[in-house]
């Protein structure tokens, strides 16, 4: 994976921070099974990992560098919190609701303590703002399980509605922005997002009957 190219149109820090979270990035991928999100209880438990990483993220965003507010990464442009509440509330409907417990981890595994350097935050963004790539394909399969609710409006797989496109450009130029030095300080923040969602969905894929 190191040696791969550009995309066209992809900048040399996107493309090395591709790289160097190609693994990272599909180990996450290969813990869900798509075609699972049908059966409830598979869905409620990929759902809820989700929904932990999400909250240890969270308590990041009042730390965004005033520069990335100003390129359209404030704490409101990117923040998941009315899907997160939403989602929450739509999974204690499904199953019973689950005893608030202790994240694998947390904030300092990400952010060391203190304002983040900006280059830092745009690597966790990468993942965080990120992953609803990857939540619109879950969404597809979801959506034909019999007791999905169609007229829901607020979910974790599309947490940003129809402005995805205008966050992640604003992610990707961010990251373009870079000095070359600063391309480490990314890629070790969005090496930590990535394994906060591996050990997550790890943690609750492996209890439960949907195993």
């Amino acid at each position: 994976m190191v040696g791969l190219s550009p995309k066209r149109g992809e900048g040399a820090t996107l493309a090395a921070l591709r790289r160097s979270t190609a693994a990272d990035h599909e180990s996450v991928d290969a813990l869900i099974a798509p075609g699972r999100l049908v059966e409830v209880g598979y869905y409620v438990a990929v759902v809820r990992a989700l929904i932990e990483c999400a909250e240890i993220v969270e308590v990041t965003l009042p730390r965004i560098p005033r520069g990335l507010c100003r390129q359209g990464l404030s704490a409101s442009d990117v923040s998941k919190r009315v899907a997160i509440d939403a989602e929450s509330s739509f999974l204690d409907e499904l199953a019973a609701p689950r005893p608030v417990r202790r994240p694998p981890g947390g904030v300092d595994d990400l952010l060391a303590p203190g304002p983040p350097a900006q280059a830092t935050m745009v690597g966790l963004l990468y993942v965080y703002v990120g992953s609803a790539l990857g939540g619109l394909h879950l969404l597809r399969v979801a959506r034909t399980a019999p007791w999905w609710r169609h007229e829901r409006e607020h979910l974790l797989f599309r947490p940003y509605g129809c402005h995805f496109a205008d966050r992640w450009r604003a992610v990707l130029d961010a990251l373009e922005r870079l000095d070359p030095e600063e391309t480490n300080a990314a890629v070790g923040a969005a090496k930590a997002g990535f394994d906060l969602h591996r050990r997550s969905l790890t943690d609750h894929l492996s209890a439960g009957p949907h195993r």
